[in-house]
């Protein structure tokens, strides 16, 4: 069972390889950096802390994030070891930096997608654009070799189990009701 999937993630990374154009080159570079460290999801959730009617919504996005990094980046990719695609020839030139820590699962995913699931539960009117852009960086990091598509399914599931987590939990942290 395990062959088969590592076969299908193979298989999947070299089909989207074959996506690679310079124009597309550059959206998902673009794309794939602007969720480096969360960066995208902080500016989004910035203004929102800032924003009385919007606070509990920006702070429950930031412990989204937390959750999900502490979950993901520092424990499971520890735990499971599993070494980059890019690290392996698919016939493609590396578009970015090679990251420094392992791929399963998928960072970017789990943060985008902690943020896209209170996005759902506290303010759904932005519920679209921000699985749209969440979609496109999973699909980023699969596009520019740096993860396996298993990587981005569980950073899709961490990410939202962590990001309905934080929704639950956050009216309840009194630094949070300022």
């Amino acid at each position: 069972m395990l062959q088969k999937i590592i076969a299908w993630d193979n298989r999947t990374l070299r089909k989207i390889s074959k996506l690679h154009t310079p124009k597309l080159n550059t959206i998902m570079i673009m794309v794939s950096t602007s969720g480096n460290n969360g960066y995208i999801w902080f500016a989004i959730s910035i203004p929102l802390i800032l924003i009385n009617r919007f606070r509990l919504v920006g702070l429950t996005m930031i412990l989204a994030m937390l959750i999900s990094g502490l979950m993901g980046e520092i424990t499971i990719k520890h735990i499971v070891g599993r070494i980059r695609p890019c690290s392996k020839d698919f016939g493609k030139e590396l578009l970015i930096k090679h990251p420094a820590h392992y791929s399963f699962p998928s960072g970017h995913t789990s943060a985008s997608f902690a943020v896209t699931a209170v996005i759902l539960h506290m303010l759904p009117i932005l519920f679209i654009p921000i699985l749209f852009y969440a979609i496109l960086m999973g699909f980023s990091r699969m596009y520019l070799l740096v993860h396996y598509p298993t990587d981005v399914i569980a950073g899709v599931f961490l990410g939202s189990v962590c990001g309905t987590v934080a929704v639950y939990v956050s009216p309840y942290i009194p630094f949070f009701s300022f």
